[in-house]
């Protein structure tokens, strides 16, 4: 079986119904107890959680999470040093441009992002805190 039938089956089983004829489910049928309706309701989530980190993976450059090697590192030192941006290098050595810019940190070329905002004077472009809800900063 599939998990998109899977996942069709335990959603109907979840709202009450029958998955083959869609008649609502009788009050005392045992997918009716409260457990049940939480499993299901669990099982549901976490293949539909599943089925979008699988989507996600499939949408990431083929070598994200491989290690560099030397020819890449190289590329990337070229790339780099003719100016190309984080968003060209990374489609040219099909890589993500936060990985590009890890690598060429890793390697030294360009300072670790937290020591480039500290040296320009700036904040961070995302805080270490929350707001509460009434206007408090949490961390």
């Amino acid at each position: 079986m599939d998990e998109a039938t899977a996942l069709r089956l335990i959603d109907a089983l979840g709202n009450g119904m029958h998955p083959f004829t869609g008649e609502m489910l009788d009050p005392q049928h045992v997918c009716q107890h409260p457990d049940i309706i939480r499993a299901l309701g669990l099982s549901s989530r976490a293949l539909e959680e599943r089925r979008v980190r699988i989507q996600r993976l499939r949408n990431l450059p083929a070598n994200v999470g491989k290690p560099w090697g030397r020819e890449d590192t190289e590329h990337l030192v070229d790339a780099f040093h003719a100016g190309k941006s984080f968003v060209e290098i990374a489609q040219l050595l099909k890589r993500t441009p936060s990985g590009v810019q890890a690598r060429l940190e890793r390697i030294g070329l360009l300072a670790p992002a937290a020591h480039r905002w500290a040296t320009q004077g700036a904040a961070p472009p995302f805080n270490d805190f929350r707001r509460a809800g009434n206007g408090e900063q949490t961390s």
